[in-house]
């Protein structure tokens, strides 16, 4: 029954962890779009949303890139991040 626990609370932090730091790329892309999105005239909900959904994009086709096999190391979670 630990084991079970262990893994279990290891995939939750895993889980929150990538929810956070994708939460973070999206507001760090979305918030430079705002102000240019109000510069060209386009609406800055829809260019904050475009930018964040994009970079959001880009680091989850990495991450399933590397889940081929079924786990994902803390490693390539940070190399999807674009962080070495």
């Amino acid at each position: 029954m630990n084991k079970v626990m262990t893994i279990a609370n290891k995939t939750i932090a895993k889980f929150l962890d990538l929810g956070q730091r994708l939460f973070s790329l999206f507001l760090a892309n979305a918030l430079p779009a705002v102000t240019g999105g109000a510069v060209i005239g386009v609406s800055v909900a829809k260019s904050a949303l475009l930018a964040g959904f994009m970079a959001v994009v880009q680091v989850v086709q990495k991450l399933a890139a590397a889940s081929t096999d079924g786990e994902l190391t803390s490693e390539e979670i940070a190399e999807a991040f674009g962080k070495k």
